[in-house]
Formats: structure tokens, sequence, C-alpha cells
């Protein structure tokens, strides 16, 4: 869980509820003042004041919580974000009627009560419309509580890291330029032509070729290998991609590390000034992402 950033301030603002209810004081005046009313300037007045106390309930409701945030999932851009927000009370006192959204998200997550003790978990679904690696989220939480006749709201910027991979598309073939390996490279090895045995998984490797009968025999858990075609490898270089712009490049990358994961070669990665070595497994297929996801062209740099 990440550390709370620091906290922002808290508005009150009118809402159509506020038209309503000025509309109401307004025809009680009027009957106060047209028929020398006693009874209709009490309730006015009254009403009034219950609104104004109101006012202060709905700023301290939203005041004294603490939001942060579980880790996220990487996604594709298009997709949406699972967060899972987590809110809780720092002054002692319970908070209801809270929703927290963020700009463009169509179901914001909403926490009918925040004990005074405890901890509050609620989903959140972010749309990730730009790729990159981020490392915070940008939210606001509002509240209309208790009366609804004004909203109070507040920024919150969770401080949780998170990746958005460029959205894999393009239309051009895997390359098939093979290049035979002599030594033996890290990763997953899988289906080739020939059974080879089989070596101890390693953490972040695919589950698909663990040899599953042997762990339910008690045994620690093993890969099947194969030889052959697997000791291939697919050179994704960004420069067999000079026709397209940047972000196309990326998109196209993205849809061949997929694709490469996918089959039974090794891949390796090229871009500007980074190299990642041929390999497989999720380990890998993540590592490829995410350096796609982190690239910055020269227009993007900003300058110093």
């Amino acid at each position: 869980m990440s550390a709370p950033p620091p906290r922002s301030r808290t508005w009150v603002l009118p809402n159509r509820n506020t038209i309503g209810l000025a509309a109401v004081l307004l025809a009680m005046w009027y009957a106060g003042a047209s028929q020398t009313n006693g009874a209709a300037y009490l309730l006015a007045f009254t009403l009034a004041g219950v609104a104004a106390v109101s006012v202060v309930h709905t700023w301290a409701n939203l005041r004294g919580i603490v939001f942060s945030g579980e880790p996220i999932a990487p996604v594709f851009a298009g997709e949406n974000l699972a967060v899972t927000l987590v809110a809780e009370s720092d002054r002692g006192r319970t908070h209801t009627g809270i929703a927290v959204r963020v700009a463009g998200g169509a179901e914001p997550a909403r926490f009918d009560e925040i004990r005074a003790t405890g901890v509050e978990r609620a989903p959140l679904g972010v749309p990730a419309m730009r790729r990159g690696c981020f490392a915070t989220l940008d939210l606001r939480a509002a509240s209309i509580f208790p009366l609804g006749f004004c909203t109070a709201r507040r920024a919150v910027r969770l401080r949780q890291p998170h990746c958005v991979y460029p959205r894999p598309e393009g239309a051009l073939p895997l390359p098939r330029a093979h290049a035979p390996v002599r030594e033996p490279r890290t990763g997953q090895r899988v289906a080739g032509d020939d059974y080879g045995g089989v070596r101890s998984w390693q953490t972040g490797e695919s589950q698909r070729h663990i040899d599953w009968k042997a762990a339910a025999r008690g045994q620690p858990l093993l890969i099947k290998q194969w030889t052959g075609e697997a000791d291939d490898i697919l050179d994704l270089d960004w420069q067999q991609l000079v026709s397209l712009d940047d972000e196309a490049r990326l998109g196209q990358l993205a849809r061949w590390v997929v694709q490469a994961e996918r089959g039974s070669a090794a891949y390796g990665l090229r871009l500007p000034g980074q190299t990642l070595a041929p390999a497989r497994g999720e380990a890998h297929y993540h590592a490829c992402l995410r350096a796609l996801a982190a690239y910055e062209s020269a227009a993007e740099i900003p300058p110093r």
C-alpha cells in the first residue's frame, strides 16, 4: 500500500439542490412579507439556519479521510485500470456517503460508510486512454451528506505507480528472420521438435508448460523443454519500422511482443537507447511492454 499524499483543501460548492432551496426560501419570504405571516418568516429562518449548519457538516464529512490504493495491474491503452481504493478515517469519526471518481470515468467508487476505526475498500474503473508509466493517479472525492443542499469536493492524488501499455495494433506480420542460439538463453523454452527433458521452474515464467503431473506427485515445479526451432530468436527492432510514426511503431511492436510470447521462439526488443536481450516468459513479456510504455520520443522530451 502506498503512502498517502499531502492533504488537499476541501471546498463546499452549490449544486442543483441549492437552487431549489433558494426558491423555497424566497417563496416563504414572499408569503411572510405579503401577508404579514410570522409563521412563514419563522419557517424561512429555521430552514435557512438548518441549511447553513449543514454546510459545515458537509465540509467536515469529507475532511479527515486518508485515501490510498492497492497495486494496479498494467493494461493496454483503451482498457480500464482496475483500481481498488482504500479509505480510512484519521480523526476518529465516521464519514458517510463518499464518492470518488476520475475525470471521464463513468461510475465512481462509493463508500457508504467509513467507520472511525477500520478500513473500507471500493473498486474504481479508470479509463486508460494514454500509454505511459505513471507515478500518481488524480481523482476527486465528493459528498452531499447530510442534507444535499451543497457539495463538498476535494482533489485526491493517489501515489500508486502503474503502467499503460501501447495498444497492440498494426498490420505488419511478425518478422521471421531467426538467429540461431549457440548458448543457452534466459527465460522459458517451449515446444519445438524434440523433447529435451525438464528443468526447475523460475519465478516470472509462464505456467503453461509446467509438468503438473509431477507437481501432483509432490515434486517441485518443473518446466518441460524441447529442442529445435525453439532455439531461434525473433529480433523486434525499432529500425524495422522506419515508415511509421513513433506511436504507430510502438503499437506495432506491442502487437509483435504479444504474438511472439504466444509463439515458440525467444524474442528480443531493440529501442533507441535500450536493448532487451532475447528471452521468454511473463517477466520478459512485461519488461518489453513496460519499455514500450515508457518510451519518450524526441518530441516528448521537454527542452532544458
